[in-house]
């Protein structure tokens, strides 16, 4: 795999842009080493904080997303299946607990890059209709099904951004380092309070709360006060992507009694 900044410069792309093209470029070239899978099939886009630039520093994962698209040819244990034979040609690869692991020793790619194996899915909002939302199919480690759409979760994130001049990245940034920091201090448990479901709740706050500034102080305070005036509402609370909720039983939800725990954390840092 090539290092990223191999080849011609380009100077009208940030850093961070450039290190994704790069792991985007280092994926499809090894993929088209293995005549496994057909490179007409699939599409690889980049998901998660540094995407959605609300990353803390450069140590953040790239975390890219592998889609087997439509027409599939075939369901998702096969693609996984292939995705591992056509990568360990050439590196020593694993499935982790949602992403596939390059373990390659010395590797950037391995360091930085996280890839998660999924099929084409499509949610129709009117049944009958032609319109549909693009998102993503996958299995985690225990086998458990579940759909996100990532693309609608940027998107969504981007335009909060733009009406809050850019504000409620900020915030969500800021929330990320009161998280740390409870988590340092043993407030709440490591991994208990992830960036997505921050992400999610924080997109919920109305775009008025962000004008106070950038201190998450405020926009905390007000899905404290929504948890508790109002715990109906609070619990259909919709994620960024406004179509999965973000409360619920399902591998990637949480309860909102642990939610309101993780707020009531944040809000006293």
């Amino acid at each position: 795999m090539r290092l990223p900044g191999d080849g011609p410069r380009v100077t009208s792309r940030s850093p961070g842009e450039l290190l994704l093209s790069w792991a985007q470029d280092a994926l499809r070239e090894d993929l088209r080493r293995s005549s496994l899978i057909d490179p007409a099939a699939y599409e690889i886009f980049g998901q998660g904080s540094r995407v959605n630039d609300t990353h803390l520093d450069d140590t953040a994962d790239i975390d890219l997303v592998l889609m087997l698209t439509m027409p599939l040819p075939y369901g998702w244990e096969r693609f996984r299946d292939d995705v591992l034979a056509a990568l360990g040609e050439t590196h020593t690869v694993r499935m982790g607990r949602r992403c596939l692991n390059v373990d390659d020793p010395d590797s950037l790619f391995a360091e930085m890059v996280d890839v998660l194996v999924a099929t084409e899915y499509r949610w129709y909002p009117v049944p009958g209709a032609r319109h549909y939302e693009q998102g993503v199919f996958f299995r985690d480690q225990q086998g458990r099904p579940i759909v996100n759409f990532p693309r609608q979760h940027r998107r969504n994130g981007d335009l909060k951004d733009l009406r809050t001049g850019g504000r409620f990245k900020q915030v969500v940034r800021a929330a990320k380092r009161a998280r740390r920091l409870a988590e340092q201090r043993g407030l709440i448990d490591d991994g208990s309070a992830p960036s997505y479901l921050i992400e999610c709740l924080l997109f919920n706050v109305p775009d008025r709360v962000y004008f106070a500034g950038a201190d998450h102080r405020d926009a905390v305070g007000w899905l404290r006060r929504s948890g508790h005036d109002d715990p109906a509402a609070f619990a259909a609370l919709p994620c960024q992507n406004g179509i999965n909720r973000i409360f619920g039983p399902g591998p990637d939800q949480w309860e909102p009694d642990t939610a309101a725990r993780i707020i009531d954390v944040l809000q006293r840092i």
